[in-house]
């Protein structure tokens, strides 16, 4: 059994990582990426001299792997155990999140392949989106599909080319993600849509969302902000999460437990964005959003950064936008507080004045920002649902969505009186 494992960067091999004591796994940088013109360290926690700790790179690197109840069907899929970073790495490493791709080879040239794609039936198609089979646990680690996503929803890297939808093969990029129908949170695509068309009525930068009709239920199609195209072929851009930026653990990615907190997101956008000031008002808008479209699940694995050329980053669009408050299920509280408070309905001028001082702001620059947020919704939300029924029909989510948001934006304006 292989106990190292070579992480490639635009095709060439960049560092390698080996398995550790307790499983960990730690990475190292090759002394030709180091030496490179083009090298930048591939998260904020791994920088290039090597001063990281090896829970740091294991973190990095299993914040790779998809989660929860998606990860058990996979590791069952394939006869790995749950708990085994390392082999489900190996076995799907080749097309993850940003611009790495993780496999055994140790190659030094640059890696060289073509496109390979699998198309997917219609029919197959219409089974994955009612959410049953697990569509993303049925595809990966098997016939040379090596895919992997974080996260514990069922969704499925693919690649669109007009109105068919393929399966990357090999290393190949995906270009398009597929979420699809959950057993448990009803209409989760259209939920998601619905929100995402809402924050970029209000001027938030979010991802191309758009709803695709199967003949049992509607996927949402995602376009990867981390793929472009380039001179005909597509090319991965690189990434990574705030749970990564910061070196933490998946399993603790709420901030009750751990996780990434607003001020700490806005300290690493501060130390290391180019365009700070910019990037802080983005972040502070988000955070708001969330409070007032009742999101609880704005995690540290669900913000972004996104690196340019010259390995710079900001942030990237806002996805996983939901409207978690319509599932009974789910608990209200924030993912990330809010001037220390994690109850959305009880926070007020004082928690907004304390989230200025954390994120170094003036305390009316965030008062100001959330009473025009608040003024901006309600002609957003009949736009966005207008525009949502134009593209799509009839759904519940027209009935409950605007009537939840509008409840907890009279609740937020009520606080801060």
């Amino acid at each position: 059994m292989s106990v190292r494992l070579f992480v490639h960067y635009l095709q060439n091999t960049i560092g390698e990582l080996a398995l550790g004591e307790s499983s960990m796994m730690r990475f190292q940088y090759s002394t030709d990426w180091i030496n490179s013109e083009h090298a930048f360290p591939i998260s904020i926690s791994l920088p290039l001299d090597g001063s990281f700790s090896t829970s740091a790179s294991h973190h990095f690197f299993a914040n790779l792997l998809p989660e929860g109840n998606v990860r058990q069907q996979i590791c069952r899929s394939l006869g790995i155990s749950h708990s085994n970073d390392f082999q489900l790495l190996k076995a799907i490493g080749g097309d993850c999140a940003g611009a790495l791709t993780i496999d055994a080879s140790s190659e030094s040239e640059p890696k060289q392949f073509s496109a390979r794609y699998e198309p997917v039936t219609d029919e197959q198609l219409a089974l994955w989106s009612i959410g049953t089979p697990n569509a993303f646990s049925d595809v990966t680690g098997q016939n040379e599909v090596r895919l992997s996503l974080a996260g514990a929803q069922d969704k499925l890297p693919v690649h669109v080319d007009g109105e068919q939808i393929f399966i990357p093969i090999a290393d190949t990029p995906s270009t398009y993600l597929l979420k699809f129908a959950s057993p448990f949170y009803s209409q989760l695509p259209e939920n998601e849509t619905f929100i995402t068309l809402l924050a970029g009525a209000v001027g938030l930068p979010v991802i191309d969302i758009r709803l695709h009709q199967t003949s049992k239920a509607r996927v949402a199609m995602i376009a990867r902000y981390d793929r472009i195209l380039s001179q005909g072929n597509y090319r991965r851009l690189h990434q990574e999460d705030f749970c990564q930026a910061l070196g933490i653990s998946s399993t603790n990615k709420y901030e009750k437990e751990g996780g990434p907190s607003l001020q700490q997101c806005a300290e690493l956008i501060r130390r290391h964005t180019s365009f700070p000031l910019v990037e802080l008002q983005k972040l502070l808008r988000w955070s708001l959003f969330n409070l007032l479209v009742g999101n609880a699940d704005a995690h540290g694995k669900n913000i972004s950064l996104l690196y340019d050329t010259n390995g710079s980053p900001r942030l990237a669009p806002f996805y996983d936008l939901v409207c978690t408050r319509n599932y009974k299920k789910i608990t209200r509280h924030l993912a990330m507080s809010i001037g220390g408070l994690f109850d959305p309905d009880l926070i007020g001028k004082q928690h907004l004045r304390t989230l200025a001082s954390e994120l170094n702001m003036r305390p009316n620059v965030v008062i100001a920002a959330t009473s025009a947020l608040i003024e901006e919704l309600p002609t957003a939300l009949t736009s966005t649902a207008a525009q949502f029924a134009d593209l799509y029909g009839d759904s519940p989510v027209l009935e409950r969505l605007p009537v939840i948001i509008r409840k907890q934006i009279r609740r937020t304006q009520a606080a801060l009186k």
